[in-house]
């Protein structure tokens, strides 16, 4: 298997192929954009020339509504290369979290729920808060997923100090050697040897054909790779996965 393996039971997706991946998406998201400006501009055009009372208006909104969402799969593309518009300043990892805990989507329900375990005063972030948290909320949605018969997920925080060899950011240089580690854990049945290799992949999903998109990992992997960070996984059949989020620790 083309993957790595560390120590602490962790495994990384694959470097080199990720890197092709991301490229390629970006470069098909970028004239997919190109694509859809035409139809929306030109839909946008015939709308103008209407009457407010012409069937043919709802039809052109129609095409509008399926364009918005399409260049909405387009950014999620884009997200997966690492190359997602971002405002990065000074945030709390804790914070964060919190954010994303309050999303309607993650409500208790269903036999649902999750846990916190964040370590207290830890270092701060220069990071696109809105990233995260949805990177963040992805990972929940995930672990959710993994158990439809309802139980607890339990997500961390904690600081780690690496040894130069353990940085796997694109810029080991710009990243240092602190990292904040987020990572949440579901007991479902963990994740199938098959699935690993794809498992960051844009469009690849586990589930049954037609339920969601297959862009939720990616968006978590490119995420990551955006603040100069990466992603862990851990599973063991029947015990359940771990999904860890390492990112740079802001420096003083």
């Amino acid at each position: 298997m083309d993957q790595q393996t560390q120590k602490n039971g962790f495994r990384l997706p694959e470097k080199k192929k990720m890197e092709a991946l991301g490229r390629l998406s970006c470069k098909a998201a970028h004239n997919f954009n190109n694509i859809l400006g035409a139809i929306e501009g030109y839909a946008t055009l015939a709308m103008s020339s209407l009457k407010a009372d012409d069937p043919l208006r709802q039809d052109l909104q129609e095409i509008r509504g399926s364009v918005a969402r399409a260049a909405a799969l387009g950014r999620q593309l884009t997200a997966f290369g690492g190359r997602q518009m971002s405002h990065k300043a000074p945030c709390s990892i804790d914070d964060i979290i919190g954010k994303a805990l309050r999303r309607p989507e993650l409500a208790p329900g269903g036999g649902f729920r999750v846990e916190t375990r964040l370590e207290p005063d830890l270092p701060g972030l220069t990071a696109d808060a809105a990233l995260l948290e949805q990177a963040l909320a992805n990972l929940l949605l995930n672990a959710r997923e993994a158990m439809p018969g309802g139980g607890t997920a339990f997500i961390s925080s904690t600081a780690e100090r690496l040894e130069s060899e353990a940085v796997n950011s694109a810029d080991p240089a710009a990243a240092g050697n602190l990292f904040l580690r987020v990572s949440v854990r579901d007991g479902g049945p963990g994740i199938s040897e098959d699935f690993f290799e794809q498992l960051f992949e844009p469009f690849f999903s586990s589930r049954k054909k037609g339920v969601g998109a297959g862009l939720g990992l990616a968006f978590v992997y490119g995420t990551a790779k955006q603040h100069n960070g990466w992603v862990e996984v851990k599973s063991l059949p029947g015990q359940g996965a771990e999904f860890s989020l390492l990112i740079p620790a802001a420096r003083r």
